[in-house]
């Protein structure tokens, strides 16, 4: 372990000292860490590096001295929300990343199952593949996991979710897609199957959020899995994944200021 400095130093062996600590990292550059950098191309690094320097020293802790900040989070958001059809109720937030936006979901299905249907032993359902956020998130807030398998092509298995639902459910999830393979759940399926216990049906798609929509519009076909299919009522969003932002920044939506 170093010694911590007694002097200060030039700025330039700092910055030379840093340049060499990056000398072993991988390229991503090259395009070989997807699933770490997600390359948006020299236009997206020029905006995103002005912005950063613009902001640097700012805190958004406190809107009310930033408004600056306050109004880019409600502009991300609202974007964010109309572009998974949301309505004038959606409201969320900006995290730090997915698994933060996670965490704020299972929060707040622990306490809707809390509150309206005085659950004191929260479950959560979810299929193998979904991500190790959840896990974390039943850790720190006491909620017990059931997991379901997942089906040949490696989607949820629906069926098998069906048989671990109860009445302390508070949260079903399904992803759009899931991170492992890429693979779209049956999100109607799952959103149903949360509906009929009155339990809150979260929509990982972290990474499809900045994906699925622009992939619907240049005509595909692309299977129901946002606000716009009925019982779903969250949905995170990675913006530092295939939105191209610097890390971290996620968006985490309600379907209800309330739930927010």
């Amino acid at each position: 372990m170093s010694a911590f400095g007694q002097h200060g130093r030039p700025v330039d062996e700092v910055i030379a000292d840093l340049e060499e600590m990056r000398s072993g990292d991988v390229r991503w550059q090259d395009g070989r860490t997807f699933g770490m950098v997600y390359d948006g191309g020299p236009s997206v690094h020029a905006v995103a590096e002005a912005a950063s320097r613009l902001f640097l020293h700012e805190n958004a802790l406190n809107t009310q001295a930033f408004p600056s900040l306050r109004q880019i989070q409600a502009d991300t958001v609202g974007w964010t929300a109309a572009l998974l059809h949301g309505d004038a109720d959606v409201a969320g937030f900006l995290t730090s990343g997915g698994t933060e936006s996670i965490l704020c979901a299972v929060l707040a299905a622990r306490e809707r199952a809390a509150l309206e249907r005085g659950v004191s032993a929260p479950e959560i359902v979810l299929p193998a593949s979904a991500h190790a956020a959840f896990h974390k998130a039943a850790h720190n807030f006491g909620l017990v996991v059931r997991k379901a398998p997942v089906r040949p092509d490696w989607t949820a298995d629906v069926e098998a979710m069906a048989a671990l639902v109860g009445p302390d459910t508070a949260l079903v999830v399904g992803s759009a897609p899931q991170y492992p393979q890429g693979v779209q759940d049956d999100i109607p399926a799952i959103a149903a199957l949360a509906m009929s216990v009155g339990a809150n049906c979260h929509v990982d798609a972290c990474m499809g959020g900045f994906v699925l929509p622009f992939v619907e519009m240049l005509g595909r076909d692309v299977r129901p899995w946002d606000f716009r299919v009925d019982g779903v009522t969250t949905i995170s969003a990675e913006i530092h994944k295939l939105g191209y932002a610097p890390k971290g920044v996620s968006v985490i939506l309600h379907r209800t200021k309330e739930s927010r």
